[in-house]
């Protein structure tokens, strides 16, 4: 991605992501503990990937996939805690929280042993695209569009180099939007508490 375009995309990345963590910030956090960790954990790792710049590629690489796993790990978090929240007020209780997690566990478990190999470029976008799938069955909304782009970017990567700047286009696009329906939707909510308040 040419300098520019980086620069530009994280400038607007890190404007969003700070609306939905003052947005979070003024209630809603308590509510959604596991969103305000995933967005705490996006703008440090965008800050510190922002720092890396100048830090040789292997070190680069190596913080890309430690930091993939920690947002894969929390994107995982937050589906099963909406489910969690979901089948709380349901009627019929018939997801169990232990099940919740004993699912995401195993799936991640398969993905990592389906495609597990000495090329961990190629493994942990496989792993990761697979996470993105099972997120997005159980999801929509914004986070949903954020995985959509992360799943379809990854997959244009993963056909031809050529396509690379595309897949990552895409995939910063619909992070972009994924932030900005979830800061609408908790600026809405905040708003409306306060006013019943």
């Amino acid at each position: 991605m040419p300098l520019v375009l980086q620069y530009g995309a994280w400038a607007i990345g890190l404007w969003l992501n700070l609306r939905v963590i003052s947005a979070l910030v003024r209630g809603s956090y308590r509510e959604y503990p596991f969103v305000f960790a995933y967005a705490l954990s996006l703008l440090a790792s965008t800050v510190i990937e922002i720092g890396l710049q100048a830090a040789p590629q292997t070190v680069r690489d190596g913080y890309y996939w430690i930091d993939e796993r920690i947002l894969d790990v929390l994107v995982f978090c937050v589906v099963i805690a909406f489910i969690d929240e979901a089948a709380r007020y349901s009627k019929q209780k018939t997801i169990k929280r232990r099940w919740l997690i004993l699912a995401a566990a195993l799936i991640f478990a398969v993905s990592y042993t389906i495609h597990r190999s000495s090329h961990l470029n190629r493994q942990m976008t496989l792993i990761s695209r697979d996470l993105n799938i099972c997120a997005l069955m159980l999801l929509s909304g914004g986070l949903g569009l954020q995985l959509t782009g992360a799943i379809m970017g990854e997959q244009l990567r993963n056909l031809s180099r050529s396509l690379r700047p595309e897949g990552i286009f895409l995939e910063v696009v619909s992070g972009f939007l994924g932030l900005y329906i979830w800061w609408r939707a908790l600026r809405t909510q905040t708003a409306r508490a306060r006013s019943l308040a």
